[in-house]
């Protein structure tokens, strides 16, 4: 085992099933830190949850976004650095590495530069397989590379402290929140999470290595995760999560997924856009790779039903009025998009594609977010969350504050 690739965690924490894990690390650690906290726009929603319990200011960051693809990336280091620079009160950086597609950050990168502002880096590696153990077939985890702390949500959310500049003074703060989580949930949390198989790890490697080279050669599909190192922000490809380009193929992403999914190969199905599915291999049950590419080669060929994917750059958000604790506990009403220009966004509005909030909770509403909106809306494989109807017609704004607290 190289330690390259795997560091030792100086504390792990394993959080009894259910426990809001990241509610409390934003809520109770964080502010301990700072006022204000730096994050991805495309975190996971219970880390605003989190920013609803601790009142924290946010500075939000775009990833980088493939428009050909509609797949959303990964931060950049210099908007981490930059943002750093501009808020002295920031207390802790939060991205995601990897992607749900597999896309890996320059971890490395990115926690330089939160260590040269003087705060620590946390980062979600909740797509990310396997956790534990050390193998050179296997990307290095973050804490190999500098990360602080390292998060996997889920069923069983688990919390991993590096050894860095920062670990003397988180200690004793994850201590008290992962004892508050416990005791919330009425469950003794267990001390360690049981490892993993290798075998079934390397298993999984090598199928998909033979599921990569059986696309390349077949042909009729492309894999979209080799061009990863050239988006920004991207240092490499988790190996255990493919992204394939099934529109090559002449069937969109949707449709693949539905003709893939359940069909007892091993290989889950979890995540597509009208040009791309993403594939992710377990490592406790052995995937199937000639199945699974027997399935994949065999899905239908329907070129005339394939519509033109979208290849709009995401507008610049609006300027913060509230924070989103200030949003989520004011007043709202719900109002034509339209007409909710200039107002204040009370809710996290997201477009697919690319997967990335348009609008977060607290953030003025602009004429070109709303355009963007309804031009997602309304094209032929793209959807809106969160807006106060499907289509994104109308909006949920806040109408006044009130802070409770």
């Amino acid at each position: 085992m190289s330690p390259l690739h795997v560091r030792a965690a100086r504390e792990t924490w394993v959080l009894a099933h259910g426990s809001p894990l990241e509610h409390f690390i934003t809520a109770l650690v964080v502010p301990a830190l700072g006022r204000s906290v730096i994050v991805q726009r495309d975190a996971p929603a219970s880390v605003l949850d989190g920013l609803v319990l601790s009142g924290l200011d946010a500075v939000f960051l775009r990833p980088s976004v493939d428009l050909v693809h509609g797949i959303a990336h990964c931060v950049r280091v210099e908007d981490l650095a930059d943002a750093a620079e501009e808020r002295a009160d920031a207390a802790a950086a939060h991205v995601v590495s990897p992607t749900r597609y597999g896309a890996v950050a320059d971890v490395r990168g990115l926690a330089d530069a939160a260590h040269a502002a003087g705060i620590p880096l946390i980062v979600d590696e909740t797509w990310r397989s396997p956790l534990f153990g050390g193998h050179p077939k296997v990307l290095p985890d973050a804490l190999a590379q500098g990360a602080d702390l390292t998060v996997v949500r889920g069923p069983t959310p688990v919390l991993r402290l590096g050894d860095g500049p920062h670990a003397e003074l988180l200690r004793p703060l994850i201590d008290r929140a992962v004892d508050l989580a416990g005791r919330a949930s009425g469950e003794v949390p267990p001390a360690e999470q049981p490892p993993r198989s290798w075998d079934h790890v390397l298993d999984s490697l090598e199928a998909a290595v033979a599921i990569r080279a059986a696309v390349r050669k077949e042909g009729r599909f492309t894999l979209v995760d080799e061009g990863f190192a050239d988006m920004d922000g991207v240092a490499a490809a988790e190996p255990l999560r493919i992204a394939i380009n099934t529109r090559h193929g002449g069937i969109s992403g949707h449709e693949a997924r539905r003709g893939l999914a359940g069909a007892g190969h091993g290989v889950t199905v979890e995540a597509a856009t009208e040009t791309v599915v993403a594939v992710v291999l377990g490592t406790e049950v052995e995937p199937d790779a000639e199945r699974f590419l027997a399935e994949l080669h065999a899905l239908p060929a329907l070129p005339a039903d394939l519509t033109e994917p979208l290849r709009l750059s995401l507008p610049e958000p609006g300027p913060g009025r509230l924070t989103v604790r200030e949003a989520f506990f004011g007043s709202d009403r719900v109002v034509p998009s339209a007409a909710a220009v200039g107002m204040v966004s009370a809710a996290t509005v997201t477009a697919y594609p690319p997967g990335v909030p348009v609008l977060l909770p607290g953030e003025v509403i602009t004429a070109e977010s709303v355009a963007f909106l309804t031009t997602v809306a309304r094209s032929a494989g793209g959807r809106i969350d969160g807006a106060a109807d499907a289509g994104g017609q109308s909006l949920r704004v806040v109408e006044e504050f009130v802070d409770p607290w």
